[in-house]
C-alpha cells in the first residue's frame, strides 16, 4: 500500500525586492551586520557589496601585532615640559572625501576608484563636509541618495560618462567639477525586471565562459571583477 507524505518546502525570497516593488526573488545569500540578517538575492548582493565597499573601502589584509618596546628614559626627557609637545604635535592629515556614482566608460568598478584614490582622494559612499566632488559615470541618475548629498551640501560634479573625461582627469591629475549633475530617475516596475533578467544572463553566461577556461567561479555570490573584464575582453574579440 502506497502513502503520499506532502512535504513543505520552504523558499526564502529577497528582503530588497520585497521592500521595493514586493516581488518574490528567490535569496542566494544572506547579509550579516551587528546580529541582524537581511536574504538578498545575486543583484542586490552585488549592489549592497558595493555600497559598503563604497563607504567602507576595500577590506585590507591583517596588520601584524606590534612589538612592545620597553621605553628608555634619559635626562633630557626628565626636564621634559609636555606643553611643548602640545604646541608642536602635527594634526592628522584629513584627505578630501569623493563620491563615484555609475559606472566609468573603460573602466571596471574597482580600477575606476583605485584611481581616484591614488589622486589623493578617499572615496565614500555619503557625503559629509569633507567631500569636494561627485563623479557621475553612465547610470548615475539612479543614485538617488548620492545625487541628493551633492544638492544638499553643494558638491560640484564631474561628469565622466563623456567618452575618455575621466582617463583625461586622470593623466592631468585633476579632476575639474562645473558639470550639471544628472535628474534623479526611479525606474518603473517593467523597467526594473528587465534590468534584473540581463543581470541573471550575463552572470551565468560568465560563470559557463569561466568553466569553459578552465576558471574557479563560485556557484553564487559576487563575480571578481578581473573575470568580468577577461570575459567581456573575450566577448568583444570574438564578435
Amino acid at each position: 500500500m502506497r502513502t503520499t507524505v506532502l512535504v513543505p518546502v520552504e523558499r526564502v525570497f529577497c528582503d530588497a525586492h520585497l521592500a521595493k516593488d514586493g516581488g518574490e526573488e528567490e535569496a542566494t545569500e544572506t547579509l550579516t551586520i551587528a546580529g541582524h540578517a537581511w536574504d538578498l538575492c545575486l543583484e542586490h548582493g552585488v549592489v549592497f557589496t558595493r555600497h559598503l565597499m563604497d563607504a567602507l573601502g576595500v577590506p585590507g589584509q591583517p596588520q601584524a601585532a606590534p612589538v612592545a618596546v620597553a621605553p628608555t628614559v634619559t635626562v633630557a626627557e626628565v626636564d621634559h615640559d609636555p606643553e611643548e609637545d602640545h604646541e608642536t604635535e602635527a594634526e592628522p592629515e584629513v584627505r578630501p572625501t569623493v563620491m563615484v556614482s555609475g559606472e566609468i566608460p573603460g573602466y571596471e568598478w574597482d580600477d575606476a576608484r583605485e584611481a581616484v584614490r591614488r589622486m589623493g582622494y578617499e572615496v565614500v559612499g555619503r557625503a559629509d563636509s569633507s567631500t569636494v566632488l561627485i563623479i557621475c559615470g553612465e547610470g548615475a541618475e539612479r543614485a538617488t541618495k548620492k545625487l541628493q548629498d551633492a544638492v544638499g551640501f553643494g558638491i560640484p560634479c564631474f561628469d565622466a560618462a563623456r567618452p575618455g573625461a575621466f582617463r583625461d582627469a586622470v593623466c592631468a591629475g585633476e579632476f575639474k567639477g562645473g558639470d550639471p549633475l544628472p535628474e534623479p530617475v526611479r525606474k518603473d516596475a517593467q523597467a526594473v525586471r528587465a534590468d534584473r533578467s540581463t543581470v541573471k544572463t550575463e552572470a551565468q553566461a560568465i560563470r559557463d565562459w569561466a568553466k569553459a577556461q578552465g576558471v574557479t567561479v563560485s556557484a553564487k555570490g559576487p563575480i571578481p571583477s578581473s573575470v568580468r573584464h577577461a570575459y567581456r575582453v573575450a566577448t568583444k574579440q570574438a564578435a
